[in-house]
């Protein structure tokens, strides 16, 4: 959040510091007259009407002339945001056609290039509309930059349109009278060769085309239907000849006769094949209907022949049509061939005359335009839309700036916190074990500096809750207790408190935790089973003699001359000096005969087992034990080591009793807003006696 809100902050005031620029924008619309189908030059030649009109008035529009021009009209090389010192000679100089171009100054120069960098001429879409913008830091100067720039532009083109427009009158007028001799000339001359050669025509062509066209359309309809009629005729010849008696054949198809033999020999076959059936193949009778059959069917073929003799003279008849009309079209080519050579000279001339017309209509046109429009023609250009003050700057843009800001801000924090993440990979807090590891939370022991402000130095924490009983770290152990079920005679007995890695604080929290349960009247046994560190044995009993675990689980000494009583809590202690050899080892089968005769004697039993996830044995004491409490300490204890401890306890069958946090700072645990006891420990500062 902290990251976000500076982020932020330092964004909002980069952008109040930017310097603020209006704009102003003014529509400038073109008018080509549609109406003028060619444009005449000066030199009189012909050329079609520019389309791309739009594109070159945007280039003059933006053009050092009409620069020159605004400038010179707004006094703009006077105003300080248009006369900033620069190199003058990289400021584009007039033109000498422009109007003052010769002489331009310096200041005039800056005054110009600034002017064509704060503007922009564009198109809008395809339509006839320029969008003129002007950028100032004075709103007004803004539109009066835009309006003008558009008004210039309008001046401009009027004055080259009444030049232009002197010399075409002058030009149309000396060219109408001579080119209208030429094109009636023209026309003469085509009229009288077009009679002399006989290729007077109708419809756009002559007699001699009109005829070769008709009996070419003669011989394409002849030349499908020989097709037709040829194609019928191989269809029927192909059919009889692959045996199937002519049923398929269009022409017998459609014949009543061939229908009624066919019903005919249908009927007598159906017949036969019950007479056949009934009196056998030699019966008068049946012999009788098989002579009829034959009949039938000699009749039917017979009239197939017919129909397929008919067929071949079809072909015929068309075939000698398409002769006929073919012969004739040779014919008529013959006369068209005898115009061919004239033709060529009819085209020219045609082409002659039609150009003579063309120039003699285009200019008649244009002197009649002309002798209309007078000395004035009506200006192709308007402004549209006049620019208008602004109300806002357009530079910076706010809420733009606002938006790139809070999205800026996000990424920022956003990145922040994933690196933080990244960094701070360990657990801190109740939210960590509970949703990220998926355990139950045990709680958290203070720090003995966090949690008093007495003077503690050189004060063990497990020698601190004999001298303050009442105090909060006290406090936070016996909660620790009451997580545990470790206050009632029907909850848990045997307890294993161990840590994923070394330096977790795991043997100091045995210590205390179980002296705090001895100082509350319970029988508490504390078994140092640390077998290679025995920090518990040598704190508590320092100045031991001889081994006591190892002794105690092999047999070779027993229990009570073992334990070691803590005069000043009351607890007893099972120390260990550590293993030297190999037949020092916790086996499953002593260490639970150990723990038998253990809940015999005392009501807690305690032990302050070996790191988990590098020592063998603490699995199998953890195994044997009613609830095992994994100890974590505060913001050191990397989560992945516990999400691996966790899963070992969990694959062995242990009963996982919880995590607990150790050597917390509760005064940054409490300002963090963490849902915990330790968020409201000053509301209860009376209750304890540090």
């Amino acid at each position: 959040m902290v990251v976000f809100i500076v982020t932020a902050l330092v964004a909002a005031a980069g952008l109040a510091l930017m310097p603020r620029t209006y704009s102003a924008t003014a529509a400038l619309l073109l008018e080509p007259r549609e109406e003028q189908p060619v444009k005449v030059v000066d030199r009189g030649v012909l050329a079609p009407a520019d389309d791309n009109l739009i594109d070159t008035a945007v280039q003059i529009i933006r053009s050092p002339t009409v620069a020159l021009a605004v400038v010179r009209r707004l006094h703009l090389a006077r105003r300080p945001e248009f006369a900033a010192t620069g190199d003058a000679d990289a400021a584009p100089d007039a033109p000498a056609s422009a109007p003052g171009g010769e002489g331009t100054s310096a200041a005039e120069r800056r005054a110009m290039a600034h002017l064509l960098g704060s503007t922009a001429v564009k198109r809008i879409g395809v339509t006839y509309l320029v969008e003129v913008s002007a950028s100032s830091r004075d709103p007004q100067l803004a539109a009066g930059i835009a309006n003008e720039i558009a008004q210039a532009y309008i001046d401009l083109e009027t004055e080259q349109r009444l030049a232009s427009s002197s010399r075409t009158t002058s030009l149309v007028q000396d060219r109408a009278g001579s080119l209208r001799h030429q094109a009636v000339s023209d026309d003469a001359a085509l009229q009288t060769y077009m009679v002399r050669n006989n290729l007077m025509s109708a419809e756009g062509a002559t007699m001699a085309e009109q005829e070769v066209s008709e009996l070419n359309r003669q011989i394409a309809q002849a030349q499908a239907e020989v097709a037709e009629q040829r194609g019928r005729l191989a269809a029927a010849t192909g059919q009889i000849a692959r045996g199937g008696g002519g049923a398929d054949i269009g022409a017998a198809l459609a014949s009543d006769t061939v229908r009624q033999l066919r019903q005919q020999e249908a009927e007598t076959s159906a017949r036969l094949a019950q007479l056949d059936a009934r009196y056998g193949d030699r019966h008068p009778e049946v012999v009788q209907t098989r002579d009829e059959l034959s009949d039938i069917r000699s009749q039917l073929n017979s009239e197939l022949g017919r129909i397929v003799s008919g067929l071949r003279g079809d072909v015929q008849i068309a075939e000698s049509r398409l002769s006929s009309l073919l012969a004739s079209r040779n014919r008529a080519r013959g006369a068209l061939a005898q115009n061919g050579s004239a033709q060529v000279g009819r085209f020219e001339l045609e082409r002659r005359a039609e150009a003579s017309r063309a120039i003699y209509n285009a200019y008649l046109t244009r002197a009649k335009e002309t002798a209309e429009a007078g000395e004035i023609p009506d200006t192709e250009a308007r402004i549209a839309s006049p620019a208008r003050t602004p109300g806002a700057p357009s530079s910076p843009n706010y809420p733009l700036g606002a938006l790139a800001a809070l999205v800026a801000a996000i990424m920022v924090a956003g990145l922040a916190a994933g690196v933080a993440e990244y960094v701070e990979s360990s657990v801190s807090t109740k939210h960590d074990i509970v949703d990220v590891l998926g355990a139950a939370y045990a709680g958290a022991v203070p720090s003995l500096e966090s949690a008093t402000k007495a003077q503690i130095a050189g004060i063990d924490p497990q020698d601190y809750v004999l001298m303050r009983p009442m105090s909060l770290f006290t406090e936070s152990l016996r909660a620790l207790a009451t997580f545990l079920d470790l206050g009632t005679p029907d909850g848990s007995r045997v307890v294993t408190i161990t840590s994923p890695l070394p330096r977790e604080g795991k043997s100091t929290l045995s210590m205390s935790l179980a002296r705090t349960l001895a100082m509350g009247k319970r029988r508490v046994v504390l078994i140092d089973a640390d077998v290679r560190h025995h920090s518990t044995s040598d704190a508590l009993a320092p100045d031991r003699r001889a081994e006591g675990l190892f002794r105690v689980l092999d047999g070779t000494r027993a229990l009570d001359e073992a334990l070691i009583l803590d005069k000043r809590s009351g607890l007893h202690v099972l120390t260990t000096m550590g293993q030297t050899g190999p037949e020092d080892a916790i086996t499953e089968d002593a260490l639970a005969a150990l723990i038998a005769a253990l809940r015999a004697r005392f009501d807690i039993v305690m032990f302050d087992s070996a790191p988990l996830l590098g020592i063998a044995e603490t699995r199998v004491v953890t195994r044997l034990s009613d609830v095992t409490l994994v100890v974590a300490r505060w913001r050191r204890t990397p989560i992945k080591a516990i999400r691996a401890a966790l899963d070992l306890l969990g694959q062995g069958g242990t009963r996982i009793g919880g995590v607990a946090l150790n050597v917390v700072n509760i005064q940054e645990y409490a300002s963090a807003g963490l849902t915990d006891a330790f968020s409201y420990y000053k509301k209860f500062k009376g209750y304890y006696v540090d």
